[in-house]
């Protein structure tokens, strides 16, 4: 990369909540003879950071190690001075990084509150058994709900039920709900129409105003510009610039992704 990279310099600490760094240390991952990602080293701050670039560009892979979906061939990761080696995207979670795909991993014969809660069900035990709190998490769903800041009819909604961008607001809601310190989005928007997008991204919003670790992997190029505070471009599994969105524009990423300009000066 060219001398004119320009980092965000978080502070570090070893307390996971709030987390200030999210930092990769020559992570890579192979899939048999093909280089899927190559030795990354990079630092994620608070704030929103962009990751855009082609298909096949890497950011994919990247997001499912950070999520713990896949583990690297090589490389460290560490959240504030804490090393952590995710093996499972419930090790993740539970380490405080939630992730939100394209396929939402909603389970749509359930209700609202039963996806803000899936895996993390409030119980008690009644005589020897351990039964779900269902009225707790209702109440509890439904305040989170209101700062999402989407229409949702009712928390007892069946999710199959729900329009694109209530779904994304129910997944959204489950990050915000646990007080994930970083979340993981993986094309938000994508398939939503107009009014939907708008919402979603007043949603993410939110998630910075609140501190948060966001990092978002979109083809939306003049939303990233809009709402990031860094944008990293993708090429070839390989992180080829990273830049503060207000110094650049749709063209100049463009030709980063499409690798017409290789230097801050080609």
């Amino acid at each position: 990369m060219d001398g004119s990279l320009r980092r965000p310099v978080g502070s570090a600490s070893t307390d996971l909540r709030p987390t200030n760094e999210l930092r990769l240390e020559n992570v890579a991952k192979s899939y048999g003879g093909v280089r899927a990602l190559k030795p990354i080293t990079t630092t994620f701050s608070r704030g929103l950071t962009g990751i855009v670039g082609d298909n096949g560009a890497g950011k994919s892979t990247l997001m499912k190690i950070l999520s713990g979906v896949i583990t690297p061939d090589a490389g460290s990761m560490w959240l504030n001075d804490r090393k952590v080696a995710f093996t499972s995207p419930i090790a993740a979670k539970r380490a405080g990084v939630e992730s939100l795909y394209q396929e939402l991993a909603l389970a749509e014969t359930l209700d609202v509150t039963g996806n803000i809660f899936l895996g993390r069900e409030l119980t008690k035990n009644f005589f020897g058994l351990r039964v779900l709190k269902h009225r707790e998490m209702a109440a509890s769903a439904r305040v989170t709900l209101k700062q999402v800041r989407i229409n949702i009819p009712d928390v007892t909604s069946m999710v199959r039920s729900l329009s694109g961008g209530q779904r994304q607001a129910v997944a959204l809601a489950r990050a915000i709900h646990f007080n994930a310190p970083v979340v993981l989005l993986d094309e938000p928007t994508a398939a939503l129409g107009p009014r939907e997008t708008a919402s979603v991204s007043t949603i993410i919003e939110h998630l910075v105003e609140q501190g948060k670790l966001v990092i978002m992997v979109t083809h939306n190029i003049p939303q990233v510009i809009t709402m990031a505070t860094r944008i990293i471009v993708m090429r070839a599994g390989s992180i080829v610039w990273e830049v503060d969105p207000r110094q650049t524009s749709e063209e100049e990423l463009m030709s980063y992704m499409v690798g017409t300009r290789t230097t801050k000066n080609g």
